[in-house]
């Protein structure tokens, strides 16, 4: 009888394994707006089997766009059946496998070292090759069971600790339902999640916000979104730069409840200069991204009271240091460093757009902190959101010393943005009219390469696309399923028309432009290649020489892997010639410093002299700035070596 009851309960098992599939088919009726009893159905099913059933319908009803036919993805009911299904497959996924994915990204196997890993700090690129695409994962490689725990210390929160159940093990099944059947927060989630975000802890932080401030919800959704996805990682160890000892910063004891009540009751109060109910996730990620105590917000509350519309006149509230930049003091020097103190003491640049920051936010203003290379060296500045809705990023930046680009953080990510790249990511694309479509074809972009469907994959990228010809998300997936068809002619094809797409959006053209070459290269086709680099050095040094500095570093750098010297030193000359005058920092961070280390490496230090004696002739730099101090220190350090 043991062994019959046994054969029932495993044939009872087998069937009711089966049969919630088959009826979730039927009873999900995706011609309609899924409703709260659909996700009660889902709730039974299980978070993944309702993923696979979705998947199977969805796949079985998507049609693309193109300018004869409206695609499904331009179809409310559909994006809304659509994003129920990214939502059970997020919480279906195992969590391990999630955590691995994430890790993936940001620990390597090391070089240098056997059987050792290499681990990707916030704060520093993830690994990329000479065009931005990002190196394969090596999530293949961890074994989450043998992982040293100071990895984890390092990269993810203090509160976290591995879990072994799905990603909906994160939070209640009630708050995860009530969330399901939210399709405002849906699309917004959907919208700003990258896949760099740590979903379990993002869910998390969502759940714990939520629970103490209940009464915020809806209003304050976003504002707690953004809190999720800036906390679901630790910030970077230098934060907020590398020109003050860490120690010296004090950090916030509250937790993201306690950051996220600052907020909360200075907007009620109609204490802040922006309505934080009024402004997206993906905005509002600038204002929670800095980790000090309460008191620094309330000090700059009550004493940084620059008016909104001519906010970057709070920089003249810290006076500028002119002896200790002329002595060469660049990092931080007075202890505590707290706005008071600051205020007090006096700074740099830097400290002077730390302040700015501080005290944007402090009064509900998102901010972000730039640095970049001029013509004498490096720089500071701010950015900062005004009422009407558009970004100012040039507050404190110094036209005349020709500061191609800034450099910010992004704290959804901790990964570095530059200022060209805000402009053209940020809100602006994500409210242009195909956008939403555009992310709904790239859904399904996933679903059929799950699927194991490239020719459905392809033309789910077309239909993105064609809703959102800048969507560069798009781009970069058309991109994936022509590599993986290994399709030559189509992929030269593909970036050719990206680098016309983006013909006035400079970052994005040189990817492109850098990706043909390889192509040429790997092709055997060497002339064309270098044909197409001395194309971008040429169209960028005026504007953006950040841009020709990066792509000559890469031809000198590859001549030198080839032994190639003579030529690597023929297209130095070419570069300084091109470069030198205007280039300042970017040309000697990028191309001066590392030809001449390479070359004193390869044992050719008259070489080396040559190259930092042309670079001197060459540039302008003012004596006594910060170039003239690094160009010295390289100069010392040939002498040594001689």
């Amino acid at each position: 009888m043991a062994m019959v009851g046994g054969m029932k309960r495993e044939l009872s098992a087998l069937i009711f394994g089966i049969l919630p599939v088959v009826l979730a088919r039927a009873d999900f009726d995706l011609s309609r707006m899924p409703t709260a009893q659909d996700v009660v159905a889902i709730r039974a099913l299980g978070w993944a089997p309702a993923a696979d059933a979705l998947e199977t319908g969805l796949a079985e009803e998507w049609k693309p766009s193109h300018s004869s036919q409206a695609g499904s993805a331009g179809n409310a009911v559909f994006r809304q059946w659509q994003r129920l299904y990214q939502w059970c497959r997020l919480l279906g996924t195992p969590e391990p496998e999630a955590l691995k994915a994430w890790l993936g990204r940001r620990v390597l196997r090391n070089p240098d070292q056997d059987n050792a890993l290499l681990v990707i700090p916030p704060g520093v690129p993830l690994p990329a090759d000479s065009s931005g695409r990002p190196l394969p994962t090596a999530a293949g490689a961890l074994r989450l069971e043998h992982l040293p725990p100071e990895i984890l210390r390092a990269l993810l929160p203090e509160d976290y600790n591995p879990g072994g159940g799905p990603v909906a093990s994160r939070a209640s099944d009630d708050f995860l339902a009530g969330l399901a059947n939210d399709q405002d927060f849906l699309k917004e989630f959907f919208r700003e999640l990258k896949p760099d975000d740590f979903v379990p802890v993002v869910l998390a932080r969502l759940e714990q916000l939520r629970r103490v401030h209940p009464g915020a919800w809806p209003a304050y959704r976003s504002l707690m979104l953004a809190f999720a996805l800036v906390h679901d990682q630790r910030e970077p160890s230098f934060w907020p730069h590398h020109q003050v000892p860490p120690e010296a910063v004090a950090r916030t004891e509250e937790d993201v409840a306690g950051q996220f009540d600052y907020f909360y009751r200075a907007n009620e109060a109609r204490k802040l200069e922006h309505d934080l109910r009024r402004l997206p996730t993906a905005e509002l990620k600038f204002l929670v991204d800095a980790p000090v105590p309460r008191s620094e917000f309330e000090w700059a509350a009550q004493n940084a009271r620059t008016r909104h519309d001519k906010f970057d006149r709070v920089l003249d509230m810290v006076r500028y240091d002119h002896g200790r930049a002329e002595r060469g003091v660049f990092s931080w020097p007075h202890g505590d460093y707290s706005l008071g103190n600051i205020n007090s003491a006096g700074g740099i640049c830097t400290d002077q757009a730390y302040f700015a920051c501080i005290a944007g936010k402090a009064r509900g203003i998102p901010t972000l902190y730039f640095a970049g290379q001029g013509q004498d060296g490096g720089h500071a500045w701010f950015g900062y959101l005004r009422r009407n809705g558009q970004w100012e990023l040039d507050a404190g930046r110094f036209f005349q010393q020709r500061y191609t680009v800034g450099q910010a953080l992004d704290p959804q990510t901790w990964q570095p943005v530059t200022d060209h790249e805000l402009l053209f990511l940020s809100g602006r694309s994500t409210r242009a009219p195909g956008h939403d479509a555009a992310l709904g074809d790239l859904a399904m972009v996933e679903v059929f390469q799950r699927r194991g469907d490239l020719p459905s994959a392809g033309a789910a990228a077309d239909s993105a696309l064609f809703y959102a010809p800048d969507f560069v998300a798009a781009w970069e997936a058309k991109e994936d399923v022509l590599a993986a068809a290994k399709d030559t002619a189509a992929l030269r094809a593909h970036y050719a028309s990206g680098v016309d797409q983006f013909r006035r959006k400079e970052d994005l053209r040189v990817r492109y432009q850098t990706r043909l070459a390889e192509l040429a290269r790997a092709g055997g086709d060497g002339q064309v290649a270098r044909g197409i680099e001395s194309r971008m050095i040429r169209e960028n040094r005026r504007l953006r020489t950040d841009l020709s500095a990066s792509t000559g570093a890469e031809v000198l750098s590859r001549l030198m892997q080839e032994g190639e010297y003579i030529a690597a030193m023929r297209e130095y000359r070419s570069l300084a010639a091109k470069l030198g005058p205007t280039g300042g920092g970017n040309f000697f961070y990028e191309v001066v410093r590392p030809f001449v280390r390479q070359l004193m490496a390869a044992g050719r230090n008259d070489d080396a002299r040559r190259v930092l004696d042309l670079a001197g002739r060459v540039m302008r730099f003012e004596p006594g700035s910060i170039l003239a101090r690094e160009f010295t220190e390289m100069e010392a350090g040939l002498d040594r070596a001689q």
